[in-house]
């Protein structure tokens, strides 16, 4: 009887990787335009992550973009908001979260 490791999760060195755990960003941004939607969503696409879900709301003069990305390290999400001056109106920011990855948990 062989013994086989899981493969290793998809994670950079300077990621915190489990098994069964997926690491993803929740990015927020302000705008001043909404049409600055498009061009942050294909931003995102350029620099490999994917977009799991996205959302856009009003709030007094501005619109607040808010997406939950995943595919990327930490290290990238925070230079994408970073690289992101100009385009937002005011502050950006990430949030790192460590989430069940789907079906480890259905039936739970």
């Amino acid at each position: 009887m062989a013994f086989e490791l899981p493969s290793e999760p998809d994670c950079s060195a300077e990621d915190f990787c489990l098994p069964g755990l997926e690491l993803q960003h929740e990015m927020l941004f302000s705008l001043k335009n909404w049409s600055d939607v498009g061009g942050i969503t294909e931003r995102l696409s350029a620099v490999g992550a994917d977009v799991h879900a996205l959302s856009l709301n009003r709030s007094a003069d501005l619109f607040v973009l808010r997406c939950r990305v995943k595919a990327i390290s930490a290290a990238r999400a925070r230079a994408f908001v970073r690289d992101l001056d100009g385009v937002v109106e005011g502050a950006a920011s990430v949030e790192h979260l460590m989430l069940a990855k789907a079906g480890e948990h259905v039936g739970a």
